[in-house]
């Protein structure tokens, strides 16, 4: 974000909530450090069915009122279980919102410890799904992550691997789709930036890494038509990268709850 006082106040007593079951996601993960760049005004915590959005968001709404913060129910059923519940928390003239809401389990990798989180979506997961954010809203802070995230994962690999959770896109289509929804709102990154962000130089920035993974995709489905849609590539320690840059990377392919790579040596 980088984290208000107040929000790393919050996290922390959320943190002892987290489970495999219950763990935080979003572009939170991201934007949790001091040199990340922009705000965040929401926690997102996800889980896998609506009996454990209501069992979670009960639990940490009496965590939160027991350490005096003021919780405010803004939007779902909270009389009965549901895929989505959000509240306002406040205290001190400061406040946060929090969203507990049910996704699809079918992931890359498992849900990882974190010192910070509890448990944490893994951040590949993380851009997959903010690729396929992108290509349905235009939301400012969508741009951004996905920027960021380039830095980290190319984006070429990104598209790649999130058309495994949504079968209904090509890579080309998704990419086609993100570029549709690429607005830059200048108020709302004026509002949300952690760091200086001109506006000019980040749709420069997305324009240019959008046609690079554009020529990529293309050359490696014009080269390797053996490799499937919607497949991870990780080196030997499981980290994902590009196997149009490193043809020793290997597949790993999305599952229920997501797995660790097993890569051995030929």
């Amino acid at each position: 974000m980088p984290l208000t006082s107040f929000q790393s106040t919050v996290l922390k007593l959320l943190a002892e909530n987290r489970t495999e079951q219950s763990h935080f996601a979003g572009g939170l993960l991201l934007n949790a450090t001091l040199n990340s760049a922009r705000f965040s005004h929401d926690f997102d915590i996800f889980h896998e069915v609506a009996e454990e959005v209501a069992e979670a968001s009960s639990r940490d709404m009496e965590s939160l009122k027991r350490a005096g913060y003021e919780v405010k129910p803004t939007v779902g059923d909270w009389e009965n279980p549901t895929t989505f519940r959000k509240a306002h928390v406040s205290k001190g003239g400061e406040s946060v919102e929090i969203d507990w809401a049910a996704d699809s389990a079918f992931r890359f990798f498992p849900i990882e410890d974190d010192p910070l989180f509890g448990k944490r979506l893994h951040l590949f997961d993380m851009a997959t799904n903010k690729a396929l954010a992108l290509s349905a809203r235009s939301e400012t802070r969508d741009l951004v992550d996905i920027v960021e995230l380039d830095s980290i994962y190319p984006l070429e690999a990104v598209v790649w691997a999130a058309c495994g959770k949504d079968e209904g896109f090509s890579p080309l289509l998704l990419v086609e789709m993100m570029r549709r929804f690429a607005r830059i709102s200048r108020a709302t990154l004026m509002e949300i930036q952690a760091r200086q962000l001109d506006p000019v130089e980040l749709k420069k920035a997305w324009i240019e890494m959008s046609d690079r993974a554009d020529a990529e995709i293309t050359k490696l489905a014009d080269t390797r038509p053996e490799i499937p849609i919607g497949v991870a590539f990780v080196d030997a320690t499981g980290t994902p990268g590009w196997i149009g840059k490193d043809p020793n990377l290997r597949i790993h392919a999305p599952s229920i709850r997501g797995c660790l790579p097993s890569v051995t040596q030929a």
